[in-house]
């Protein structure tokens, strides 16, 4: 039996996204009138401003960056047909990645 030659195919939900830190501010106001006739109108208004923070070099300071999610991985390797080298493997992928067992599928490679 021969083993050590290996393909992962790995899929995700979407790529990943980098969350940049914001400097915002935001105002109220708040107008009553009233009019000779006892009508009466209240005005209200909102404004908002939000601006990306930059460094010196114009690139946005960065918050986070969202790492896209793994949905599932497929494996062929020489010698996935040994059903404890399949399982070994299952382990290790279930382990490096926290996907669940089900997603994972692993097979044969061909030659």
């Amino acid at each position: 039996m021969e083993f050590g030659d290996v393909d992962v195919l790995i899929t995700f939900s979407e790529t990943s996204k980098v969350v940049p830190i914001y400097n915002e501010s935001s105002s109220k106001s708040q107008t009553e009138e009233s009019d000779d006739s006892g009508g009466n109108r209240k005005i209200e208004s909102y404004d908002s401003n939000k601006e990306v923070v930059s460094d010196s070099s114009s690139k946005p300071v960065t918050e986070k960056v969202v790492m896209p999610k793994i949905e599932g991985a497929i494996i062929t390797a020489k010698g996935a047909n040994n059903i404890n080298v399949k399982n070994n493997i299952i382990s290790a992928v279930e382990a490096a990645t926290g996907l669940a067992v089900h997603k994972i599928q692993v097979f044969e490679m061909g030659n």
